[in-house]
């Protein structure tokens, strides 16, 4: 009796600002105050945390079996009109650029062939480990390369949620906020859209999430080992460049400068050696310092409109789909030339009444939880990087790109996460408020971004034919638009 009033007192000490008090709460208290303030030894609260730990690890695993499911059945049923055709020239693939100014045939080159420049290994240096050695991997053991591409690119999706959970795990209490933030995840117009793609960003987004859960887990420990910030920094950049910003973030999050800079040195030349031996299964194309007069096209592209509109495209659009308008890339909305789908110059919430309440919701709910967050929350490394790395993506796409959509599975992981920190922070009325608007908030999010790629997919397959028809068949534009109005019903 005597333990279990020390323990009680104990627990007391630790969690007095939640305002119980053990006299007004009885047995009941102290039956939770002995589950809270476990020792190693103690049986009950060892069960306890085994079953806890259990269940967190059947989340990870499934939200990456149903992101991988999900990926899966839709690269399968669509990567036939999102392959590179032989003999037709890059610019004039029929899928390039059509599906929000995503290069689908080109990184399916870049994933079936060996001898090409479409690696690209100057922009996404270790590319070819994750995506053409795997895919001639299973092709030499019988897999068809169009299936190889799918399991390849649904693995990196799946990858992503599974990581997304596992940060969510180690940083938010709720279980219940911890399963709506990954469904809201999987609700968002970035995932709905993206996840069927033949396109490097669930990958990318992959390796960012893999630095971010590094630096949640290492957080606790206030230290990271060396070698495993080096490891890190190299994971970063290795599908994309520029996500190497989040690599440096770990480094000057967790070291002196001097350190970070010598943890740089050494991913650099992990990566250099890495990069070198890709030659024994491709062929090099492409050199480290070179330089691709086309990216100019993506530096204050005009197209991609001022600060307001990108930061709607990269803040608004990634979650809740606006309408879909049509451009050419160069030549502004509406135009002839090419007609490819975008979203760049749409109004936040446009195309129907629930688009806009959902937008106006989505905006409600991230305000909400950074001010929460930035009042309440004790801020720790992973706060700090999780903040710096959301302003070096903004910062990054106020320069480059053009339909800054392209980008959402870089940003919305990141959003989110900053959205659950701060909801985290609530307690009693307030939580059961949040968490019941979420449970009707994340089911319509869903239905309508559901709902919008159904509707874009029709209009994405018309181009694809017609271009098909133009570039690759041959056929001359009379016989294109002939062809399509005897399709049309």
């Amino acid at each position: 009796m005597v333990q279990s009033q020390s323990r009680v007192l104990r627990c007391r000490a630790r969690h007095g600002a939640c305002g119980f008090s053990y006299e007004a709460t009885g047995l009941n208290f102290t039956r939770l105050c002995l589950d809270m303030s476990y020792e190693p030894n103690s049986p009950k609260p060892s069960a306890h945390a085994s079953r806890i730990h259990a269940g967190q690890v059947v989340f990870i695993v499934g939200s990456f079996f149903v992101a991988f499911v999900i990926s899966l059945t839709l690269l399968y049923n669509q990567i036939d009109s999102q392959v590179f055709h032989e003999g037709t020239r890059s610019g004039e693939q029929p899928a390039l650029n059509v599906w929000f100014d995503s290069n689908a045939p080109l990184v399916y080159l870049a994933m079936t062939s060996t001898d090409t420049s479409m690696q690209m290994t100057n922009r996404h240096p270790l590319f070819p480990y994750v995506g053409v050695l795997p895919v001639k991997a299973m092709w030499l053991l019988g897999v068809p390369e169009p299936v190889g591409v799918c399991l390849v690119l649904a693995f990196g999706v799946g990858l992503m949620a599974g990581l997304f959970a596992l940060i969510l795990v180690m940083t938010i209490e709720s279980m219940a906020l911890i399963w709506l933030s990954q469904l809201f995840f999987l609700a968002s117009s970035s995932f709905v859209f993206w996840s069927g793609i033949c396109e490097r960003f669930p990958l990318g987004s992959a390796t960012i999430l893999s630095v971010t859960a590094g630096v949640a887990y290492y957080s606790k420990k206030k230290t990271v080992p060396v070698a495993m910030a080096v490891i890190l920094n190299v994971i970063s950049l290795s599908i994309t460049l520029t996500n190497w910003m989040f690599g440096l973030l770990l480094s000057l999050s967790f070291f002196k400068i001097k350190t970070a800079i010598k943890i740089s040195v050494y991913a650099l030349l992990v990566t250099l050696a890495l990069w070198f031996m890709e030659q024994l299964f491709i062929e090099q194309r492409n050199s480290l310092v070179h330089v691709d007069s086309w990216n100019q096209r993506y530096i204050f592209g005009d197209y991609a409109g001022g600060i307001y509109q990108k930061i709607v495209a990269l803040l608004g659009h990634t979650v809740v789909i606006p309408n879909i308008h049509l451009y050419g890339f160069a030549d502004g909305v509406s135009a002839e030339s090419h007609q490819m789908l975008g979203v760049a110059q749409s109004a936040p919430g446009s195309g129907s009444l629930l688009g806009l309440l959902l937008v106006i919701a989505w905006g409600l709910i991230l305000i909400s939880a950074v001010l929460v967050w930035l009042i309440k929350t004790e801020k720790t490394k992973f706060d700090y990087f999780l903040s710096f790395s959301i302003l070096g993506q903004i910062s990054l796409h106020m320069i480059y790109g053009v339909e800054l959509f392209l980008y959402g599975l870089h940003v919305v992981p990141l959003l989110l996460l900053l959205v659950a920190r701060g909801f985290n922070e609530l307690r009693g009325a307030a939580r059961h408020v949040l968490i019941s608007s979420l449970c009707v908030f994340v089911p319509l999010l869903a239905f309508h971004n559901i709902a919008a790629y159904v509707e874009a997919r029709p209009l994405y397959l018309e181009r694809y034919e017609e271009r098909l028809q133009l570039f690759v068949h041959g056929a001359s534009s009379e016989e294109v638009e002939s062809q399509l109005e005897i399709q049309e019903p």
